[in-house]
């Protein structure tokens, strides 16, 4: 099997496995640059051994074109290349288990101040598309992906509560949130006023032709009021690092705040305990209304 078509199996495997669009890319882009780096050295990449490999991650390092976090997550693309074509009994040996990741610090997230959060609805507040879009990510900890996928049929009342479903996608399973008061007035004046046309296609935030608004686009849109705020060295996702860290400082429960933003493992969620000098001894059960 030509290496062309093994890389093809490979993404495919991928795909069946459910992997993220975005994981899926990385992964083939990391591949066909090893594959690069093989080929210059006379090899095909299914023969190529740990010393090659090792060559290339080496040779990453020293140019210092990329940080050692992304480094770090090529290595993991390889190993999962190389464990692939073991189960595929492409390679009687895995040639990259012994491959070992660069020693990094990861940086802390960052954390917007009440002040800063406060400031960006205000400044946002005239555009009520926008105004709801980030007070459904400050309330809820949902991704940037998941807000440009939501749908009004998600929107769901429940006896005296209003749920909020999160639908599958990729590797990420089906999660329910409970809205607050917030979030709940945000969608209720945004549903006032939000358009319809023969495209519609039931989708919370749209564009004319009735398709999601793009991710990229959002990102645009809360980026803009982030510096027309003052707001500095701010992301998107660092409204969802802000809802995390103040569940914690609220005392909520971590498995319902990892079941919240839809975190795989407990871990993932733990790691904002850093930012958290004196948790409450009390245990809530309800997320807190930023």
């Amino acid at each position: 099997m030509s290496t062309e078509n093994i890389i093809k199996k490979f993404i495919l495997n991928l795909k069946l496995k459910k992997r993220s669009p975005s994981t899926i890319i990385a992964y083939k882009k990391d591949i066909e640059q090893l594959n690069d780096f093989v080929e210059q050295s006379g090899l095909v990449i299914q023969n190529a051994q740990a010393e090659t490999l090792q060559k290339f991650i080496d040779k990453l390092i020293s140019e210092n074109k990329f940080t050692l976090k992304t480094i770090s997550r090529k290595i993991n693309s390889i190993k999962t290349f190389y464990k692939f074509l073991l189960e595929e009994k492409i390679v009687k040996e895995n040639h990259a288990a012994a491959i070992k990741h660069p020693k990094f610090k990861s940086e802390l997230p960052r954390i917007l101040s009440p002040l800063e959060y406060k400031a960006l609805r205000d400044t946002v507040k005239n555009n009520l598309r926008l105004y709801t879009m980030v007070e459904i990510l400050l309330q809820t900890g949902m991704r940037i992906g998941e807000l440009s996928r939501l749908q009004l049929s998600h929107v769901q009342k429940e006896s005296s509560k209003t749920i909020l479903v999160i639908v599958p996608f990729a590797s990420n399973p089906k999660r329910e949130i409970e809205l607050n008061e917030s979030a709940q007035k945000a969608i209720e004046e945004w549903l006032k006023v939000r358009s319809k046309n023969h495209s519609d296609r039931g989708y919370m935030f749209q564009t004319r032709s009735g398709n999601p608004v793009l991710v990229r686009n959002i990102r645009t849109s809360i980026n803009r009021a982030f510096k027309k705020v003052g707001i500095k060295d701010a992301t998107v996702n660092d409204i969802r690092n802000t809802f995390i860290v103040h569940q914690i400082e609220h005392g909520v429960d971590l498995e319902i705040i990892a079941r919240t933003v839809g975190h795989q493992r407990i871990t993932s969620t733990e790691k904002y305990l850093e930012f958290i000098n004196n948790r409450p001894k009390k245990i809530i059960k309800k997320l807190q209304v930023l």
